[in-house]
C-alpha cells in the first residue's frame, strides 16, 4: 500500500459577500464544493484533510483572510508536506494538483500556479510558521501576492485550461457551471 506523504487544507471560512451566500454549499453535480474539494484531495493520496472554517478548524487569527487560513492548516499539520486548496475552484482535477505536489516534492519548494497563490504546496510547511506569525501578529500586509513574493515560490502551469476558474459572484459560478456542464457533454 502507498503510503500518503502529504496533508491537505481546504480554505472555506470566507465570507462570501460577492456571492451573496456561502460558497463551500454551492452544488456541482449533486455534490457541494466542499464535498468536491474533499473528495479531490484524498483521491490524490492526501492523509488528513483539513476545513479551514469555523466550526472544523478554525484560524487562529480571525479576519486575516487566507494567510490566517494557511497558519492555521499549518499549525494542525507543521511535519508532513501540505496542498492547501480554497473551495471555490471546482474545476481543479487530480492532474493539476499532482503537478503542484511533484514539482513541490521534488524541489522541496513552495509551489503554486503562475498568478495565483492558491492553490499552493507547502514542502516544508513548518519552516514558514515564524514568518506567518510575525506577519499576522503585526497585521502587516495580509495579501497572499505580498507574502508569497517574499519567499522563494516555484510557479507551475495548470494543466487544464479552466482549472482556476473561480467562483466568486453569480457571474462567475454561472461560468462555472456552463463550463462544466459543456466538459460532462464531452466526456
Amino acid at each position: 500500500m502507498q503510503s500518503r506523504l502529504f496533508n491537505a487544507a481546504i480554505l472555506a471560512g470566507g465570507r462570501s459577500s460577492r456571492m451573496g451566500c456561502d460558497k463551500s454549499e454551492l452544488r456541482l453535480n449533486d455534490q457541494t464544493l466542499l464535498e468536491r474539494a474533499k473528495q479531490l484531495l484524498l483521491s490524490l493520496g492526501a492523509e488528513e484533510v483539513f476545513v479551514m472554517r469555523q466550526g472544523e478548524v478554525h484560524d487562529m487569527y480571525p479576519d486575516s483572510g487566507p494567510l490566517g487560513g494557511i497558519h492555521g492548516a499549518i499549525y494542525h499539520a507543521p511535519n508532513k508536506p501540505l496542498l492547501i486548496i480554497p473551495v471555490d475552484l471546482p474545476l481543479l482535477c487530480q492532474e493539476d494538483l499532482r503537478a503542484l505536489i511533484n514539482a513541490g516534492m521534488t524541489g522541496h519548494d513552495i509551489t503554486h500556479f503562475p498568478g495565483q497563490y492558491l492553490p499552493v504546496f507547502l514542502a516544508n510547511p513548518a519552516q514558514l510558521m515564524p514568518l506567518l506569525t510575525q506577519r499576522l501578529d503585526t497585521r502587516g500586509a495580509l495579501s497572499l501576492r505580498h507574502f508569497f513574493e517574499a519567499l522563494t515560490c516555484q510557479s507551475v502551469e495548470p494543466v487544464s485550461e479552466h482549472a482556476l476558474m473561480n467562483a466568486n459572484s453569480p457571474q462567475d459560478w454561472k461560468a462555472i457551471v456552463e463550463q462544466f456542464t459543456q466538459g460532462q457533454s464531452t466526456t
